[in-house]
């Protein structure tokens, strides 16, 4: 019979302790979230929070969003680079640094890795646009993406770069949190359709 031995024991306890940690901070009564909402003891607690939230101003607010945006892209970046990725990837990862003061590095890693499988999917563009951008941009319809989608689509086919060039002109140079929605959809879309373009030139020489 095979046993496991005391050094790999001890390896996965600070694993497992970690585990219970997030377990015990989700599932305490005192701390957690309710997870049945319509439950009785769980009315104090939303009307807490609502009450939290209206007492913080438009201004406040925003700024709030905005830090926790930045706490969170930082924590998806270090989770990325904690992960192996593949040499297509990592070529068009390479051409999508030219935007990396434009669009969190978590973002350009998600689109190069979208990219790659899309590109040779035999999808009509306009629909590997959409769908490269679909996780990065949930709050969106896809049909709204699409009409946002169809120019830059166009100049995937035919090669017309001055219309990235207009995108990219119309969108301020800011931070990315600063940003509207429609003008942090614009620049996603045009981020990968150079991604797309990027990964169809990678495939073609790898054939």
């Amino acid at each position: 019979m095979n046993q496991s031995s005391p050094s790999s024991n001890s390896a996965s306890e600070p694993a497992m302790a970690t585990e219970h940690d997030l377990l015990a901070s989700i599932l305490t009564p005192e701390t957690g979230y309710p997870w049945q909402p319509l439950a009785p003891e769980a009315e104090g607690y939303l009307a807490r929070l609502e009450t939290e939230f209206d007492a913080v101003d438009d201004g406040e607010l925003t700024t709030a969003i905005a830090a926790g945006w930045q706490v969170l892209a930082a924590q998806m970046a270090t989770q990325m680079g904690s992960i192996e990725v593949s040499p297509a990837v990592s070529s068009v990862l390479e051409h999508l640094r030219q935007f990396q003061s434009r669009v969190p590095s978590a973002l350009l890693h998600s689109l190069a890795t979208s990219a790659t499988a899309l590109a040779r999917s035999g999808q009509p563009l306009i629909e590997q646009l959409v769908q490269c951008v679909d996780d990065i941009l949930p709050g969106w319809n896809a049909d709204d993406l699409a009409v946002l989608a169809r120019p830059l689509a166009y100049s995937l086919r035919d090669g017309r770069g001055e219309i990235l060039e207009l995108n990219l002109r119309a969108i301020p140079a800011t931070d990315w949190a600063s940003l509207s929605d429609l003008e942090r959809a614009r620049l996603t879309l045009t981020v990968a359709s150079v991604a797309l373009k990027m990964a169809q030139v990678e495939g073609s020489e790898s054939l």
